[in-house]
Formats: C-alpha cells, structure tokens, sequence
C-alpha cells in the first residue's frame, strides 16, 4: 500500500496508509502527534517531486537546491569565522553581521552545472563563483577574509573534501538562478557600489 501523490494527503485512499504508517511507528519516543508531521512533510515532499518529474523540471530543482545549500553553508562559515575573529572591533563585527544574510551571498555552481566541466578540466571538482556585481569591493575582501579563516579551521580530511573554487569572469554568459543582479532594498550604502 502506498500513497497516491495525484490525490491530496486527506482524500480516504491516503488517510489509510497514514493510519498504517502511524500505527507501526508510534512509541514512547514519538507520539502520534509527531509521526503524523512527518508523515505529512513526507507527503508533501513526494508528492512535489512526482509532480517535477511529470513536468520534466526535477533536474533543474536539484540544482537550485544544491546552489541554495552552498548558499546557506557559506553564510554559516562567515557567521562562525566573524564570531571568532580576533583581527575586527566588536562594531566591525556588529556593521558586517548586518549583512551576513542570504541574499548577499555569492552564487557558486559546479562546471558542469554551467556546461563548462571540459573547460575547466576536472568534473565536478570546479565550482564557479559568481560575485555580486552590485556588492562593494570592501565587502567582498571582508567575505573573502572571513572564507580564509574558515579555511584554516577545516580539518585535512574536510579540506581534501572541499572543491576548489574560481570566480567567474565579468561576463559570464550564464547566470545561476537566484542570482541578483540589483542590491536588496534593505541594503546599507556602505555595501553596495555607489551606481546601484
């Protein structure tokens, strides 16, 4: 028995196999409550790929995922880095915190993402950086000096794991999606060129 995903997560069909599933997983340690979100989560999330690959995009959302993960594992280096920063004033690190948020990181994508792997010479090993264009350049050696001291912290054995990275020229033809080509509204002017 198994859920259909052209059918909503309450039609009759679907609340039996969650009745199931509920029943064989609840416990001590997970109420029925709990088991019930996540079956629900679990749903929702089935259902949305069944419905990406009728429409042929699934490849395309793994990549946007996999962009916004490295989005999001960038931002939490540069949080910890400047937390621990011994080099900055306590107000240089209160002005800088005040952009470190999502949408002033850099867009990073595999070579073979941009269809450039042969170019690039290993596959899968390169990831592209697209800098901000509409990002000052004082905020992008702060970023890049707080990428070289989470560097450092790495361990040998996550440093051998990290792919080596080189920023994309000016005038990349292709853009990542997601990538933001005009400065958030809530953008400080000390952190954005002056003709954006």
């Amino acid at each position: 028995m198994q859920w259909d995903t052209s059918s909503g997560f309450s039609s009759p069909e679907n609340m039996r196999v969650t009745s199931e599933i509920v029943t064989a997983c609840v416990n001590e340690k997970y109420p029925a409550s709990v088991v019930q979100k996540a079956t629900k989560k679990y749903f929702t999330t089935l259902k949305r790929r069944s419905h990406l690959q009728t429409n042929n995009k699934l490849p395309d959302a793994r990549k946007k995922q996999r962009r916004l993960q490295r989005k999001h594992h960038k931002l939490q280096n540069r949080k910890v880095a400047l937390s621990g920063s011994t080099t900055l004033t306590q107000e240089q690190k209160e002005k800088f915190s005040s952009i470190l948020r999502i949408e002033y990181m850099s867009s990073e994508e595999s070579a073979e993402e941009s269809g450039e792997d042969e170019h690039m010479g290993e596959r899968l090993k390169v990831l592209l950086i697209h800098t901000l264009p509409w990002r000052n350049p004082s905020v992008n050696e702060m970023f890049q000096s707080l990428d070289r001291k989470s560097a450092r912290k790495r361990t040998s054995r996550a440093a051998e794991m990290c792919r080596k990275r080189c920023r994309a020229s000016a005038t990349e033809p292709s853009s990542p999606s997601g990538f933001t080509a005009k400065p958030p509204p809530s953008c400080p002017a000390w952190a954005k060129v002056s003709d954006c």
